[in-house]
Parts: C-alpha cells; structure tokens; sequence
C-alpha cells in the first residue's frame, strides 16, 4: 500500500507539467493568424451593425415628462396639472399617464378629471411620416422634438447602412485579398462620423427643447417638464468606439499583406522615387531637395548602396547620370 501511493504521488508532478507544456503549445500555436483578426474584426463589425440598427425602430430614445391641464380647479379658480409621461423616437411618439409615479401620486384623479381615453397609452407616427399634427392637446415638447427629428434619422440611417456594407467589404476583402479590406476602413470611418453627427444633432435637438421648459417658474416652483435618453441612444452612443476597432483591424490586416518596403512601392505612388532620392542623398552628403520626415518609409534603403557600387567600380548608369547631374547643379548654385 505504501509504494502504490508513493508511486500515485509521484505522477502529479508529471501530470502537472505535461498540462503546462500542452498550454505552452496552445499558446504558441494560437497566434494572430489573418483569419484569427478577421473573425474578431467581423464579431465587432457585427455588434456594430446591431448596436446602430436596432435603435432605429424603437420609440424610447428619450423619455419625456409633460405637465397638461385636466378638468379639476383648486378653490382660487387655478387649474390644476398632470404629469404625462411621453416615449419619443424616430418613427414612433407614444404618451401614457401613471398615476402611481410622482408627482401624480400625491392625488387622487377620478374619471371627472382624467378621461379613460386619455388615460390609456396612445402611439402614433412621426409626424413627417404621416404629414398629419398631433396638436397642443397631445403634447408640446415631445411633438416638437418629434417634428425635428428628420435629419438625424436620414444620418442614422445612412450611417448605419455605411457599417453594413464596410462589413460586407471586409468580408469580400478577406476571402479575394483585394483592396476591398482598406476601402472596409474607410467606409467605417465614414459611416461612424455620419453616425456621431446623427447622435449629435438628437441631442442638441433635446436640449433645445426641454432646456427652456426646465427652468423653475416665476414663483420658483420647480418645472414638471423633464428628460432622459434611453437604451436606443446609448446603444447608438457605446457604436461609435467599437466602429474604430474596425477600421483598424481592417487596416492592419490590409498593410499586413505588405510586410517589406519593397512591396508597399506597389500601392504607394510615388514612394520609389522618393526612395531612391533619399539614397542619393545619403551617400552623396547634398542636402535632400524634398522633406522627408524621420521615421518615415523613405528612412528605409532597399536599393543597393551607392558606395559599395562605385568601390566594386561597376558603378550604375542610372546613378552616375544622377550624380552628374546633381553635381552640376551644385556648381551652378555655387557660381551664383
């Protein structure tokens, strides 16, 4: 009984480090491949296009409070406010009254002061959908701010439907190895500013609204009228950063595809010139005629240099008829 114990503590050890060796592998092995990065970049890209389209058919963007006159007067002849609570979105303008949330349930209303009409929730179109007003008897700020709102949801729109098709893109990219993932980039980054304008204009809309309204009356009471944005806006809000993940997976696994200076002089005009300007430069000692900053892709020399071709005394037409003429130009600053 003693050894086989001895011999069963013995195999923990060696249980233990063969786990760690097979997670020393897996590790290893799990590095970022291009199809690794493009799946997180969809999984994203996918979120996004949730994340922007879903809030354009919900109706509680905003939550608003209204005070409206009902038929009820107090014994100096003033008429008495109920708190009527609205839902305001793109499409949709929904109002319902809830006796039980203050201040509507410090009183009694009866059916006399309240009808059961106006009780019950009522929703209907946007107004620019419909082309037919609601009135002041159904609400004042929600149907103003309702009646604003048709830029900011052609932006949304828009925007949203840029993400879906940089998806699309980054997809056809991937799988053909084409252009198609750097134009995904550009696209989600023009789709995530017509986005942000959008949320923008929502919000300036909102304020211009309610902020007015908000302030205490002339007796310094407290306004009845009040907002606060809902899940659809912090869903289009939260978009905007994963949108950037995006555009930069995209570009990342774009320019990946070109490892070396060499191959980048394939898609950057103009960067072989500069190149080989850079390098006749260098070796020469004339002070460059373009500014190059430091760091930049022309700080790299792929071509060979030009004092090891005039040590080997083969040196190239090209770079003597450069040099020449460089020389000369030289000369002639000097001579002026």
């Amino acid at each position: 009984m003693a050894l086989g114990t001895i011999a069963e503590e013995g195999k923990g050890p060696r249980v233990v480090f063969e786990e760690d060796e097979l997670e020393d592998e897996f590790i290893i092995e799990a590095r970022c491949t291009d199809n690794i990065l493009f799946g997180i970049a969809a999984t994203v890209g996918g979120f996004v296009v949730f994340l922007q389209s879903l809030p354009i058919i919900l109706n509680n963007w905003v939550y608003l409070t209204e005070p409206r006159p009902i038929n009820k007067t107090s014994i100096e002849g003033e008429q008495f406010e109920a708190v009527f609570h609205y839902n305001v979105g793109y499409l949709q303008i929904c109002r319902q009254f809830l006796p039980d949330r203050p201040p509507n349930d410090m009183f009694n209303y009866s059916m006399e002061t309240i009808s059961t009409a106006e009780r019950e929730s009522q929703c209907y179109l946007n107004p620019l959908i419909t082309r037919v007003e609601l009135g002041d008897d159904f609400s004042l700020a929600s149907v103003a701010v309702s009646a604003r709102l048709g830029f900011s949801t052609m932006f949304h729109l828009v925007g949203a439907m840029i993400c879906a098709i940089a998806l699309i893109l980054a997809t056809i990219g991937h799988l053909r190895h084409t252009m198609h993932t750097i134009l995904a980039a550009v696209c989600y980054i023009c789709g995530c500013i017509i986005l942000s304008t959008a949320v923008l204009m929502f919000v300036c809309i909102v304020d211009d609204e309610l902020s007015p309204r908000m302030k205490a009356n002339s007796s310094g009471e407290p306004s009845k009228f009040s907002f606060r944005y809902g899940y659809p806006f912090w869903s289009s809000v939260a978009s905007i950063l994963p949108v950037q993940v995006c555009a930069c997976f995209q570009a990342f696994l774009y320019f990946r595809r070109y490892p070396t200076v060499v191959e980048k002089l394939k898609f950057v005009p103009g960067l072989e010139k500069k190149l080989r300007n850079a390098q006749l430069d260098k070796e020469l000692g004339i002070p460059p005629m373009e500014i190059h900053k430091r760091g930049s892709l022309a700080s790299y020399m792929p071509f060979p240099s030009f004092s090891m071709a005039m040590a080997s005394g083969r040196p190239s037409p090209t770079r003597s008829s450069q040099m020449s003429l460089r020389n000369n130009s030289v000369v002639f600053v000097q001579e002026m």
